[in-house]
């Protein structure tokens, strides 16, 4: 039942209404797929729309129109289907919607575009003065980390050995790691208290895999000293975590996976924590300081306001009830996502039918698609792309708002498999 929380790597929903597209010709259709009028932008949001390319509005008739009128009938729910650079069908496709983990499209297209495809998530061990004398190096090493979500015990000690390999062999200091590169921030506007924490672990720059230490940066020290031990360096100091010092000299480093890999785990398992540091990743290379999910949330805010859409960006993952977006601006920024020289890692990074989140759903489909449940304040929302029967990719995006899950994903399914089956 409703009442009950069971909810595995899923947002939290409602709240406070947020900006959708405001889209520039508006079309009086003549079925049932209402396109409402434009709603305005909240404060603090993108407060303007720059002038930038806007969808015009072609709504169609056929056998798959009807079908998807339908389904949504009388149901609190936003539909949007677009092709090249036209909506096609809109039912309710202004009106703002909580996406839940749909939100990770968002942050998924707009790293792709700031960071890029090749960017890699860099850990390194550092030391203020970095002198090595003799072998030894008199002063404290720091382990920084970049928002690496995949650091294991099995990365720290490469790079302990590759600290070794430069000639270190004892070190008068202490193994600390740092706190600077990301805030420790644990929390977004929209978070729901008590419970949002439980699906994501503290989103710091510096974390082992699988962890969920309060004190992560202390834990992969410590990790780290005892990779040094194993690799024949000396350390003479304990383990600890603190803000490393500036200037800072880098001695060894490593990397992620690249940022294209990452996202294929993340779109497929829903994963927050990945999603989230990939926030912080945006707003420590968009502003000054360090990364945060306030600046990350409005990196992806601006950058959406780049496309045309005004959207209620408060985190990366979804978990915020204030993550809000129209179904037809979620549609245009999908359609603009395949004229990217991105696009094939974005589309690969979203589970096909059957796989994933989508396990169990439209199997056999030609479909790639993002899901999205939030169980408190119930939500569900799928949008991607499927291929039509004549062979044609369109975007979709299904945006409910309290239905039973089962009914909510019926309801998607049924969406998806009318396009599947259509001539556009």
């Amino acid at each position: 039942m409703w009442a009950a929380v069971l909810v595995l790597l899923v947002a939290c929903t409602a709240g406070a209404a947020a900006p959708s597209l405001q889209p520039a010709p508006t079309v009086r259709p003549t079925t049932a797929s209402a396109v409402a009028s434009p709603t305005t932008t909240a404060p603090g949001d993108a407060a303007s729309t720059p002038s930038v390319a806007r969808p015009s509005i072609a709504l169609a008739r056929g056998p798959w129109v009807e079908a998807i009128d339908r389904a949504v009938a009388g149901r609190d729910v936003s539909v949007a289907v677009g092709i090249g650079s036209r909506i096609v069908y809109a039912y309710r496709g202004t009106t703002p919607r909580v996406l839940a983990s749909n939100e990770k499209l968002l942050t998924s297209m707009a790293a792709l575009d700031i960071l890029g495809p090749d960017f890699r998530f860099r850990t390194s061990l550092a030391a203020g003065r970095a002198r090595v004398v003799d072998g030894v190096l008199r002063n404290d090493v720091w382990l920084i980390g970049g928002g690496d979500p995949t650091l294991t015990p099995a990365r720290l000690a490469t790079l302990a050995r590759k600290l070794r390999a430069t000639g270190v062999r004892r070190i008068d200091g202490r193994v600390l790691g740092d706190v600077r590169a990301f805030d420790r921030g644990w929390w977004a506007p929209g978070w729901l208290p008590g419970i949002s924490r439980d699906y994501v672990v503290r989103p710091t720059a510096l974390r082992l895999a699988g962890s969920s230490a309060q004190d992560p940066e202390a834990e992969a020290a410590s990790a780290l000293r005892a990779a040094l031990l194993a690799a024949g360096v000396t350390v003479q100091g304990e383990a600890g975590a603190g803000k490393a010092p500036a200037p800072i000299e880098t001695l060894v480093s490593g990397a992620s996976a690249l940022l294209s890999t990452l996202l294929v785990h993340q779109n497929h398992e829903s994963d927050n924590l990945y999603a989230e540091l990939t926030t912080k990743a945006l707003g420590g290379s968009t502003a000054d300081g360090p990364g945060s999910t306030a600046t990350g949330a409005r990196a992806i805010r601006d950058w959406a306001a780049e496309q045309g859409v005004a959207a209620g960006v408060r985190d990366g993952s979804g978990l915020s009830e204030q993550d809000r977006t129209s179904a037809i601006g979620v549609v245009w920024l999908l359609l603009g996502a395949r004229q990217e020289t991105w696009f094939a890692a974005f589309e690969r990074s979203l589970p096909a039918g059957g796989a994933g989140t989508l396990q169990g759903r439209l199997v056999g489909v030609p479909v790639r698609a993002k899901t999205g449940t939030l169980f408190v304040r119930p939500a569900s929302t799928l949008s991607g792309y499927v291929t039509t029967r004549n062979g044609r990719t369109v975007a979709f995006s299904v945006l409910t708002h309290d239905l039973p899950e089962a009914s909510a994903e019926a309801l998607e399914d049924a969406v998806v498999r009318a396009l599947a089956g259509a001539t556009i």
